[in-house]
């Protein structure tokens, strides 16, 4: 069980230092127009990338109970 919480939160700092190094990339703090009139969108594909997230750790628990 150690090693999964161990590989929990490897891919949790992995994802960490993935965001921030998108959100300081040169392209991203270029503004585009259509990305700031499209956010409802975006916070749906974001919503459904956590919600797969979370029921994928939650399986991947329950197996291992």
């Amino acid at each position: 069980m150690a090693w999964l919480i161990l590989v929990i939160l490897l891919i949790l700092a992995f994802a960490l230092i993935a965001t921030i190094r998108i959100g300081q990339s040169q392209s991203n703090r270029e503004e585009n127009p259509r990305y700031t009139q499209q956010t409802g969108r975006n916070w749906l594909r974001l919503g459904v990338m956590y919600a797969i997230g979370v029921l994928a750790v939650v399986l991947i628990l329950m197996m291992f109970m």
